[in-house]
């Protein structure tokens, strides 16, 4: 319940960034009770290097692609004041 509850919350501030509805249902189906997530912010890494970084891990990559006004908006909503 509570994976759920911070990844609604997680998603309204999302949407100001560029990050929808749907990646965020997308996500949410995926991290569920007993999981969990790790979010990587990069602007330069190759999505294949790391999805062979990810092959036979038994992990499953979910990924999205911001233009770079987007990733500067998600880079303020997570900086330090």
């Amino acid at each position: 319940m509570a994976v759920g509850a911070a990844v609604g919350a997680l998603g309204g501030a999302m949407a100001d960034v560029g990050i929808d509805d749907d990646f965020i249902a997308s996500v949410r189906s995926e991290v569920t009770p007993g999981t969990s997530a790790l979010f990587v912010l990069s602007g330069t890494t190759v999505l294949d290097k790391v999805a062979d970084a990810f092959a036979g891990s038994g992990m499953h990559l979910v990924h999205s692609n911001l233009s770079k006004e987007q990733e500067t908006k998600l880079r303020e909503t997570f900086a330090d004041d």
